[in-house]
């Protein structure tokens, strides 16, 4: 199996400029890098810019290079990072004839992930969770966002999924947005079932869950038998995961989210 991730050398920014401190795409790459090699799989890393390991691919765009976005909005207030990745899995998937997991590079590796790599489909995406669909974020951004994150997405080397990601690449061209074209290519108007696989035009695309594979929710605690953290914007400072950041999200968490519910339900 081939992990796939890049990154540029920049320091990770907030939208509004604010630098992650505490953070590294170049050490959650090296970590993933590492964890790979234990498995068995092979990683494979682009350097977007300054990272300083893996192959070099070059992004032009000022804003990306200087930002880690591009300056253009999608929808208000929300603007892309990864118009590239489309470009970047068609190349790995090129070279290599094994099932690719694409990871952002924000996104760590730290289990075995030999499940996912099965016959029965050719583009398997990760789900967000059903909380994360009644949130204010998702419902102001729901258009991008819908029922599918895109910072880890499973690649299966049939002739489909590079036919997919073709497909992938041209409709990211076109929005503006890699989520919102791998959305629209790989969800209905209604929630997919977990693990569940359909057919659309031809692609067969299985749905595995994002709180196993895809892992962001560090603020509503920890799940059993998470195989990536994913530290993307919102939840960062959550990076490095050591033991008091664990250990925080398995006692604090829980009771933070109790009192809030119940003060919830006395409001209400």
């Amino acid at each position: 199996m081939i992990i796939l991730t890049c990154a540029n050398g920049e320091p990770a920014k907030s939208d509004s400029g604010k630098i992650f401190e505490n953070f590294s795409f170049k050490e959650v790459i090296r970590s993933t890098a590492l964890q790979a090699q234990r498995c068995g799989y092979t990683a494979v890393v682009y350097d977007l810019g300054d990272l300083g390991i893996g192959i070099p691919y070059q992004v032009t765009d000022k804003s990306f290079i200087e930002n880690g976005y591009y300056e253009q909005e999608v929808v208000s207030g929300y603007k892309s990072k990864s118009l590239f990745k489309p470009d970047i899995v068609g190349l790995c998937l090129r070279e290599y004839h094994q099932t690719v997991a694409y990871l952002d590079g924000d996104a760590q590796l730290i289990g075995r992930i030999d499940e996912v790599d099965t016959v029965d489909y050719d583009i398997g995406v990760t789900l967000r969770a059903p909380s994360e669909l009644e949130s204010d974020w998702h419902r102001t951004y729901r258009e991008v966002a819908r029922f599918v994150n895109a910072g880890v997405i499973f690649f299966r080397p049939t002739a489909a999924a590079r036919s997919f990601v073709d497909n992938w690449k041209k409709l990211t061209e076109t929005l503006g947005n890699d989520q919102m074209a791998l959305n629209q290519l790989t969800c209905s108007e209604d929630y997919p079932e977990v693990n569940s696989i359909v057919s659309i035009d031809g692609v067969r695309v299985k749905y595995f869950p994002g709180e196993k594979y895809n892992y962001y929710y560090f603020k509503e605690g920890l799940e059993d038998d998470i195989k990536i953290l994913h530290f993307k914007g919102a939840v960062r400072h959550f990076y490095p995961f050591d033991w008091k950041k664990r250990m925080y999200c398995m006692v604090a968490v829980p009771a933070i989210n109790y009192v809030k519910s119940i003060i919830k339900k006395r409001i209400s």
